[in-house]
């Protein structure tokens, strides 16, 4: 018979404009499920559709472990697995004739995902640096939710604008509301 479940506490550790809070379903030292918490006043207990499978993506039979490399034609889905040392000998011996020739060609593209001390713009920062890849405003996904969130509107002063906050987004409606 199973254990009973617990419930735990968490904070999602993406860098999105809510900062939801999560309510983790724990059972035998395993989450098996994650939902919003409802006294989080931002998101009321809604979370992104990402982040609310979180569980079920971590623990699905067909998650990637280890790094593949394709085998077959490009789309027919052949690969095989790779230990992680050729798997950085692979990407390094593409990316180094590049860098040497032009490194301004590559565009590092990843934003922060997860933010930890690891992804959060450290280390990939550093190393797209030293190889002199393009910059890149890290950010596609957030720029709207951050927009949103430092709309301006004017101000009795002609040289000012002062940023207007918006009401959240209601997700339990049958249609998403945004009250401006």
């Amino acid at each position: 018979m199973n254990a009973p479940a617990e419930f735990a506490r968490a904070v999602c550790p993406h860098d999105c404009p809510d900062t939801c809070a999560m309510r983790v379903t724990v059972r035998d030292g395993k989450a098996i499920k994650i939902s919003g918490d409802p006294d989080h006043p931002p998101t009321q207990g809604v979370l992104c559709t990402k982040v609310a499978r979180y569980a079920e993506r971590t623990h699905h039979r067909d998650r990637l472990l280890t790094p593949s490399r394709r085998i077959g034609k490009k789309g027919e889905g052949r690969f095989e697995s790779i230990g992680w040392d050729e798997a950085l000998r692979l990407a390094a011996d593409r990316l180094k004739p590049i860098a040497r020739r032009a490194p301004e060609s590559i565009l590092p593209y990843s934003y922060a995902g997860t933010m930890g001390l690891v992804q959060g713009e450290s280390i990939a920062a550093r190393f797209f640096n030293v190889l002199g890849a393009s910059r890149l405003e890290r950010t596609i996904c957030a720029a709207a939710g951050a927009a949103l969130q430092t709309r301006q509107r004017p101000s009795s002063s002609p040289n000012r604008l002062v940023p207007t906050i918006p009401a959240p987004i209601s997700l339990r409606a049958p249609q998403a509301v945004l009250a401006l």
